[in-house]
Order: structure tokens, then C-alpha cells, then sequence
């Protein structure tokens, strides 16, 4: 009997013990009950504490009866649902659960947590709309979201967060910096976004945002970067935002945007950075470009612009990248292209360009990509290429110039993609070729190239592509071609080779297409190579 009184005894102490956990425990103990915690962080969440205060991750405040004001579970590795529980934290001012693997929906009860000031959501996997309770957390400066799955509309409450700083996954009228940036958020940008005269970030990329850009942009006169490309925008670029006197960077592109780039975009003077890239666009490049002296990088290709290209960009001293590729612009390139900048990327191509090739483009020894292809440029390449000591990418395909290949393509020596097919080039190829050593692509078909196949394309070892067919090149296959170790493609087809083809060539174990035909060799073809031969 007294052994039976001591075990009820005890069991009775253990029970009451449990109950003195406060309401704050339990609440952590339903959140904790629906994570799965694989690197075993939160194992001193023991429900026998009086509170939660020593609980890994857990801050309380410091009176007689504590509460918890701060949770910190980031990089935990957690996994499972946010507990509807966590609403009954309501002194709670910091909540990170950042950088873990949290799914299904941001529950609403969040929104009871009137006293959050920092909440860090990002780097998880929560989907569906933000709650539109979230609105209530009137003390909220600090609201991060970014890398979810989120979908959904921002819910209009948002517009009540009065003291919001930063938020990045508004009628916020101090908030800073609004990033929405690689989500699902769909609808279109509300028009009091007009009303955040504070904003100086706006990233709402890559999402399916739709609609028209509102022209209530124009009033965020504070903004200094604003990002709305790979959404669904349609509609005319709002002329308004040439009031952005402070805007640094203009990033639009890959939007269904259409009508004419407004001349007040010229206003934007202190941008460095504009793209309008794969839009709709119509009508002819603004002269107002050149007003933005600081402008380092201007991109408009893919659209549906006419006209000619202004001189007034070749003033521009600061520009390195200009791409306007991919469009219907007609004339001349600016002659003094290059002169006064220090150009490290220039593409025009597949447009209706006429004229020459600007001899100044490599004045500054800076440039990467030179991309002319598919136009209408007539003239010679001009002897000046010397300069352009750090191009990479050389494309001239597709147009009709004339006159030989320069020797000085030599110096090119940073070369590894250089295309020249297509055109009306004359003369030899020059035994310099040779010095481009770091080149992996090299087609100069369609020409009117004569004499041999200078030995000094065996320097080539890295050359992957060599094409030179449908030219007037004559004479034996170099053997030294058998040091292209790399060669994948070959093609010498349509040409006027004699004599046998050199042993060597079988030795190119990487080669998947060898094309010989139409030329006058002579002797027998190895076995092992009519796998490749078209």
C-alpha cells in the first residue's frame, strides 16, 4: 500500500512539473511538433522547463515573468509547416527562420505577433499568397521573403506597414528597398506604388507580374535602382519616368512592352546602366541617349526598332557594352564609334546596317565582343583590328566586305571564336593565323579566299570548328593540320584541293563530321574515316 502511495506520488509531481511550462513553451513545443529536425538542433526543447528561456535558438526578456521577444531557428536544416502556434508568441519582435526548407502556407495567425519588427522568411520553400494578415504588424521594419515559391497577389494590407524599411519577397510610405525578386507573384503593380517617395530599390524580377508599368512610378523620385525584367509588362514604356532624376540602373527587358522609348528617358541623368532588351519596342533610338554622359551600358536588342543608330552615342566617354542586335536599324555605324569610349562589348547584329566598319572601334585596346553579323557593311576590315589585343568574339558573318584578311589578325591572340563566312573576301590567308592560338572556332566559308591552307593552322590547338569551305583554296591539306587535337568539325568541302589527303588527318580521334566534297583529290580514302565524310 505505502509502495503504491510513493508511485502516485511522484507521478503526480512529474505531471505538475510538466504543467508549469508556460504558455510560451507550449506554443514553441506545437511548433516544434511539426518540424521535422533532422540535425536533432532544438533537442532541449524539453517540456519538464519551467519556460523556454535556455531553449536553443529562444530570447526572453529579462523581468519576472519572462515571454519570448526573439526566435532565431536559421540554418537549421528544418523542415515541415509553420504551426499556426506561432500566433501565440505575442511578444515576440524577431523571427528568423531563414536558409531552412519550411513548405505550405505562411499561416495567418502570424499576424497576431503585432510586435514584430525583424521577420526573416527567406531561403524556404513557402508557397501561396503572403496572408493578408500580415498587415497587422503595424511594428514591422524588416520583412524578407525572397527565394520562396510564393504566388499570389500582395495583398492590399501591406499598405498599412507604416514603419516597413526593407522588404523583399506598398503603402509604405519610409520603406527603402521593396525586393520581390525570383517568385510566382502574378497581377499588376497597383498605381499608389506612387506613393513610396522613400524607395530607392525596386526588384520585382523574374516573376509573372502583368499589366502596364504605372505611369505613378514617375513619383518615386528617390528611386535609384528599379528592376522589373522577365515579368509579363505590356504596354508603353510610361513616359514618366523621366522623372527619375536619381535613377542609376533601368532594367526592363524580356517583357511584352510595345510603342516608342520615350525622348524623356534622356532626363535619367545620372543612369549607368539601361536595358530594354527583348521587348516590342518601335520607332527610332532616341538621340536623348546621349545626354546621359555617365551611361556605361545601354542594351536594347531584340525589339522592333528602325532608323539609324545616333551619333550622339559615340560621344558618350563612359559606355564599355552597347548591344542593339536583333532589330531593324538601317545606315551607317557611327564612323566615330569607339574614339572617345572605351567599348569592351559592341553588337549589331542581324540588322539591315550599312556602310563600314568604324576604325576606331579598338582605339582603347579594351574591347571583348565585336558582333556585325548578318548586315549589309561593305568596305575592308580595317587594318586598326591590331588594337583589339583583348577580343574574344569577332563576327563579322554575313555581310559584304570586301578586300583581304588583314595580317594583322595576328595579334588577336585572345581570339577564340572569329567568323567571317559569307562575305567577299579575297586574297590568301594569312600565315599569322597562326599567332590566335587560344582559337576553338574559326569559319571563313563563303569567301573568295585563294591560294593554300597555310601550315600555320596546325598552331591552332585548341581549334574545335575549322570550316573553309565554298572558297578557291587550292593546293595539298597541311599534315600540320593533324596538331588540331581538339578538331570536332572539319570542313574543306566545295574548294579546289589536290593530291591525296594527308595520313595524319586520321589521327584526330575527336572528329565527329569531316566534309571533303566538291574538290579534286586524288588516291584512296582510309576505312576508318567514311563514318565521317558527307
Amino acid at each position: 500500500m505505502g509502495g503504491r502511495l510513493v508511485f502516485l506520488l511522484v507521478a503526480t509531481l512529474l505531471v505538475s512539473v510538466s504543467e508549469e511550462l508556460n504558455s510560451n513553451g507550449q506554443y514553441l513545443l506545437e511548433l516544434k511538433n511539426s518540424l521535422e529536425d533532422e540535425f536533432n538542433f532544438l533537442s532541449n526543447w524539453n517540456s519538464a522547463d519551467g519556460t523556454p528561456c535556455g531553449w536553443i535558438g529562444v530570447n526572453c526578456t529579462s523581468d519576472s515573468e519572462p515571454v519570448v521577444w526573439s526566435l532565431d531557428l536559421h540554418s537549421m536544416n528544418l523542415s515541415g509547416i509553420l504551426s499556426p502556434s506561432i500566433g501565440g508568441l505575442i511578444h515576440l519582435k524577431h523571427l528568423d527562420l531563414s536558409d531552412n526548407e519550411f513548405k505550405g502556407n505562411i499561416p495567418k495567425e502570424i499576424g497576431n505577433c503585432s510586435l514584430l519588427t525583424f521577420l526573416y522568411l527567406n531561403e524556404n520553400w513557402f508557397s501561396s499568397p503572403i496572408p493578408e494578415e500580415t498587415g497587422n504588424l503595424s511594428s514591422l521594419e524588416q520583412f524578407e521573403a525572397y527565394d520562396n515559391d510564393l504566388s499570389g497577389s500582395l495583398p492590399n494590407s501591406m499598405g498599412d506597414l507604416q514603419n516597413l524599411r526593407k522588404f523583399r519577397v506598398g503603402g509604405c510610405q519610409s520603406l527603402q528597398l521593396l525586393g520581390l525578386a525570383a517568385n510566382q507573384i502574378s497581377g499588376e503593380i497597383p498605381k499608389e506604388i506612387g506613393m513610396l517617395g522613400n524607395l530607392t530599390y525596386l526588384w520585382i524580377w523574374g516573376n509573372q507580374l502583368s499589366g502596364f508599368i504605372p505611369k505613378e512610378i514617375g513619383n518615386c523620385s528617390n528611386l535609384e535602382s528599379l528592376a522589373l525584367y522577365e515579368n509579363g509588362f505590356i504596354g508603353y514604356m510610361p513616359v514618366e519616368i523621366g522623372n527619375l532624376k536619381f535613377l542609376k540602373e533601368l532594367y526592363l527587358y524580356n517583357n511584352g512592352l510595345n510603342g516608342s522609348i520615350p525622348r524623356e528617358i534622356g532626363n535619367l541623368s545620372l543612369a549607368l546602366s539601361i536595358d530594354l532588351s527583348d521587348n516590342y519596342l518601335i520607332g527610332e533610338i532616341p538621340t536623348e541617349f546621349g545626354k546621359i554622359k555617365g551611361l556605361r551600358l545601354l542594351q536594347i536588342y531584340g525589339n522592333q526598332l528602325k532608323g539609324v543608330i545616333p551619333n550622339e552615342l559615340s560621344s558618350l566617354s563612359n559606355l564599355t557594352s552597347l548591344d542593339l542586335s536583333i532589330n531593324y536599324l538601317t545606315g551607317p555605324i557611327p564612323q566615330q564609334l569607339g574614339q572617345y569610349s572605351s567599348l569592351s562589348l559592341v553588337d549589331f547584329a542581324e540588322n539591315n546596317r550599312t556602310g563600314k566598319i568604324p576604325p576606331h572601334i579598338c582605339r582603347h585596346s579594351k574591347l571583348i565582343l565585336l558582333d556585325l553579323g548578318l548586315n549589309r557593311l561593305y568596305g575592308g576590315i580595317p587594318t586598326e583590328i591590331k588594337n583589339c589585343k583583348s577580343l574574344k568574339r569577332l563576327d563579322l558573318n554575313g555581310n559584304r566586305l570586301t578586300g583581304t584578311l588583314p595580317s594583322e589578325v595576328g595579334n588577336l591572340v585572345s581570339l577564340y571564336f572569329f567568323r567571317l563566312s559569307d562575305n567577299n573576301i579575297t586574297g590568301a590567308i594569312p600565315l599569322e593565323i597562326g599567332n590566335c592560338t587560344r582559337l576553338q572556332t574559326l569559319q571563313i566559308a563563303g569567301n573568295h579566299f585563294t591560294s593554300k591552307l597555310p601550315k600555320e593552322i596546325g598552331k591552332l590547338s585548341q581549334l574545335m570548328l575549322l570550316n573553309v569551305s565554298s572558297n578557291s583554296l587550292s593546293g595539298q591539306i597541311p599534315s600540320e593540320i593533324a596538331n588540331c587535337k581538339m578538331l570536332e568539325r572539319l570542313d574543306l568541302s566545295h574548294n579546289n584541293f589536290v593530291d591525296s589527303l594527308p595520313n595524319e588527318l586520321g589521327t584526330l580521334s575527336q572528329l565527329e563530321i569531316l566534309k571533303l566534297s566538291e574538290n579534286k583529290f586524288s588516291g584512296t580514302i582510309p576505312e576508318s574515316w567514311e563514318a565521317f565524310l558527307i
